[in-house]
């Protein structure tokens, strides 16, 4: 499926980027007693859950109002996870490299280098949008982090936890930056309490790159401008 990539001001919108029209809703949690103790919506749908856990409701129209260059749409980033799809432009992001290795982008004020197995809620991207990226999006400006990666297994979701007893969210203990709590698919006690916002996938074979050194990748097809 064709992707045709959305402007704001000249610049170019990650994919995953939510707009201000897309702001989440906040459906009541209530009590989940069915299926065992956990939380839920009054009036849930099968689509509110990704393999049991409770996802965040978000709405899915891109392309109006502003663009939040540092925020995370929950439904296209785990897409992103999901399918190894460009958070940039939202292609796949496999195939482009014979080694089979995958790369990742993420923001680090500090610059510290991606280490073997971490954690992180942030997709793929292609390497041509890499490079505009660390050029153009306010967010990475502040300092980024990139590596090729061998393999990327689910590890869990980066979430809300709920207190049992009083429906609220807990204060967070192993936050990320978004000040949301890690929660690992193995974890069933905790899975039940998390209202889930990202996918989150463990890295492992990674490798260390400089994004500048793909000067030669071209961009996918689209994903710039049309020349004025």
């Amino acid at each position: 499926m064709t992707r045709s990539p959305l402007y704001w001001r000249g610049l170019r919108v990650p994919w995953i980027a939510p707009w201000s029209a897309e702001a989440t809703g906040k459906p009541p949690i209530v009590p989940r007693r069915r299926v065992g103790p956990g939380i839920g919506y009054q009036d849930e749908h099968h689509t509110d859950r990704r393999d049991d856990v409770l996802w965040i409701r978000v709405p899915l129209t891109p392309g109006r109002g502003t663009p939040h260059f540092a925020g995370v749409h929950a439904l296209r980033q785990r897409q992103a996870m999901d399918r190894d799809l460009c958070q940039v432009c939202g292609r796949l992001a496999v195939g482009d490299r014979p080694d089979g290795r995958v790369l990742f982008l993420m923001h680090s004020a500090s610059g510290r280098p991606v280490s073997e197995g971490e954690l992180t809620a942030a997709p793929p991207v292609h390497e041509a949008c890499a490079r505009e990226a660390v050029l153009e999006c306010p967010h990475l400006r502040r300092g980024w982090t990139a590596a090729l990666v061998k393999h990327t297994p689910a590890w869990g979701v980066a979430g809300i936890l709920y207190q049992p007893r009083t429906l609220r969210p807990r204060p967070t203990s192993s936050a990320d930056s978004d000040g949301l709590d890690l929660v690992s698919y193995e974890d069933d006690v905790r899975l039940r309490w998390v209202l889930a916002a990202r996918m989150v996938v463990a890295l492992h074979g990674v490798e260390e790159v400089d994004v500048a050194s793909f000067a030669g990748s071209a961009a996918p097809a689209g994903s710039r401008p049309p020349a004025s």
